[in-house]
């Protein structure tokens, strides 16, 4: 009998695929589940789903008994991960949906956001996984959310452009700092000991498409020279092909290009590595016997010539094309 589903499930059924914690699978594997008509027809999906659902709830109560619980991590996907912070109603939803593949509940209450929710961003060649958290300032999320914001390479505080948004960046920044999260200011400390960086923020104005409150003069005058300010509405989707490219250009990684002796450079599928990695960094990613055996290196765009052959230490930069000799 055929199951005859509705377009409801495989709605449904596309969210579970594009979920990455184990609590949006869950949730979304819930949903689907209630999409699925009840008849001969379905028994055998049914049966598979609810094996399933039962499979991912007991993963989950593993990890949160052992303290790797769900509320805790967010696992990480793409190029960087990229953490929005923000108080309630500050639009964070909204340009989540707005940049990527992602459903989070977009709603006028307060609190709509509860758990973390992620989605992917693409990016000319690369994706960076952008995550929407519990706004900041609830007692009963604050704790996790601040560990979740510390392993974050990326921080984008995201102010109501209508609401004070100055005084909203100033007391984001206060809670950050309360926490212990170290953050970069302008293009401080850009280089140095890739293992002990500094974050860095960036802050989003979002509602611009509406009557703007004039602290978005007065923050843009106290933090531009710090922290990159975008004026953004993700309703009328402006402003965020600029966004993109700054969480590009803040996100402290670069894109490099392989390329074997006597064939073209592959430019399908970069290496994304930190700022400041140098030739033997991407030698180890590649293949450990790289490093072991390297030679020498030759180098297209950065170099001051094309092809120009330089040593392990050459520090490589966005679009370089890297040919290894072993």
């Amino acid at each position: 009998m055929p199951a005859n589903l509705p377009p409801e499930y495989f709605e449904a059924e596309k969210r579970f695929k594009q979920a990455s914690t184990p609590q949006e699978k869950i949730m979304a594997l819930e949903e689907l589940i209630s999409t699925v008509p009840k008849h001969k027809g379905t028994d055998k999906l049914r049966a598979d789903l609810r094996r399933r659902l039962s499979r991912l709830r007991e993963e989950a109560a593993k990890r949160k008994k052992t303290g790797r619980g769900d509320l805790y991590t967010v696992e990480r996907h793409g190029a960087a991960q990229v953490v929005l912070v923000g108080f309630p109603n500050s639009g964070k939803s909204s340009i989540l949906a707005a940049l990527t593949n992602a459903k989070p509940v977009i709603a006028d209450y307060p609190m709509s956001t509860v758990m973390p929710v992620s989605g992917m961003m693409p990016y000319e060649d690369i994706q960076f996984q952008l995550v929407d958290l519990p706004p900041i300032g609830n007692d009963s999320t604050d704790g996790w959310v601040s560990s979740i914001v510390r392993m974050a390479d990326l921080i984008m505080l995201v102010v109501d452009a209508t609401d004070d948004p100055d005084i909203q960046a100033e007391l984001l920044l206060e809670q950050i700092r309360d926490w212990r999260i170290p953050i970069r200011e302008g293009n401080k400390e850009r280089g140095g000991d890739k293992r002990h960086r500094k974050k860095a923020v960036i802050v989003a104005v979002n509602k611009c498409d509406l009557q703007v409150d004039e602290g978005v003069k007065g923050l843009k005058d106290k933090y531009g020279d710090r922290y990159p300010v975008y004026h953004v509405s993700a309703r009328d989707k402006r402003g965020l092909e600029e966004l993109k490219v700054g969480i590009f250009k803040n996100s402290g990684i670069i894109r490099v290009y392989s390329k074997e002796p006597g064939k073209r450079p592959d430019l399908e599928t970069p290496f994304t590595i930190p700022e400041g990695s140098d030739v033997l960094d991407l030698a180890g990613l590649i293949h450990k016997d790289f490093v072991k055996n390297f030679k020498y290196a030759c180098i297209w765009g950065s170099a001051r010539f094309d092809g120009q052959r330089v040593n392990k230490d050459y520090v490589l930069h966005d679009g370089d094309i890297v040919e290894y000799h072993v």
